[in-house]
């Protein structure tokens, strides 16, 4: 038997697929404590990365919850690909409670929320590649009901590897906006209020989760006489905000490097 040395190891293994490294975790004990070491997860997490996945996911008549994993590369490639049809289909069940409603996926990680009544929310917390599910956790309940339902997003902070859900909502009083944000980290299990923000979200309010940040789509209205969309991103690692114009259209460099190449394909109307 041919043993390897550990260096080569670590370099090796983060490049295998999930189902293959949850096999090698069985054979001995220093296998799963090297497998299961913060720095090869984070390895293995960041090779990952280059090969991104969609997650599909939906509900039979029963419990059972159907997710399928799709690499992205065969849609860009082509984007008529029938997925039940393709070898890269493979359907994953799982038994789930219901309801539940899907919040969001990072990382391979899914977050689930279960509603307890009309005003309590938990979440759970699901891996579909190693089948294991964490108790629910994080239960939320409306302190406030007059500012209306919680929105929520999933995120993570890769400054201290922590997955976090942001709940956001919003009314109106009077000629302001009042806003609450929690955000609840998966480390510790508990909510804490963080700074909210003075703007309006008109249509989605779900923030969108990308590279470490949350961003909504809202109405700064204090610019005079136009209603100004912008971006409010919340950095997740440092809990603050930054405030983004959009642009007025989309433009291609023609010719890299040439500024004269800057050619504008379309507009946009966010009226």
């Amino acid at each position: 038997m041919v043993f390897l040395p550990e260096e080569l190891m670590a370099e090796i293994l983060p490049f295998f697929n999930v189902k293959t490294i949850t096999r090698l975790k069985c054979l001995s004990k220093s296998w799963m404590t090297f497998i299961s070491d913060s720095n090869f997860v984070q390895k293995h997490l960041k090779n990952s990365l280059q090969n991104p996945h969609l997650t599909l996911f939906w509900y039979q008549r029963t419990n059972c919850f159907n997710v399928v994993p799709y690499p992205v590369y065969p849609l860009l490639k082509n984007p008529g690909n029938n997925l039940y049809n393709s070898s890269s289909f493979h359907r994953l069940k799982h038994r789930l409670e219901k309801p539940c409603e899907f919040i969001g996926s990072c990382n391979g990680l899914l977050c689930l929320r279960y509603s307890s009544g009309l005003e309590t929310h938990q979440f759970c917390f699901w891996n579909p590649a190693t089948r294991t599910t964490s108790e629910k956790l994080g239960s939320l309940c409306y302190s406030n009901p007059a500012l209306g339902p919680f929105h929520y997003t999933f995120g993570y902070d890769a400054s201290t590897t922590t997955y976090k859900v942001v709940a956001f909502r919003t009314r109106k009083s009077e000629s302001s906006w009042i806003s609450e944000v929690k955000v609840f980290s998966l480390g510790n299990n508990s909510w804490r209020n963080i700074q909210s923000f003075p703007f309006y979200i008109p249509y989605i309010p779900v923030g969108v989760h990308f590279s470490g940040t949350v961003n909504w789509l809202a109405l700064d209205k204090s610019i005079t006489h136009v209603e100004q969309f912008v971006i409010v991103s919340l950095d997740l690692s440092t809990e603050t905000y930054k405030q983004f114009l959009l642009p007025p259209d989309f433009d291609e460099m023609k010719e890299y490097g040439v500024q004269e190449s800057w050619t504008q394909l379309f507009k946009i109307s966010f009226r």
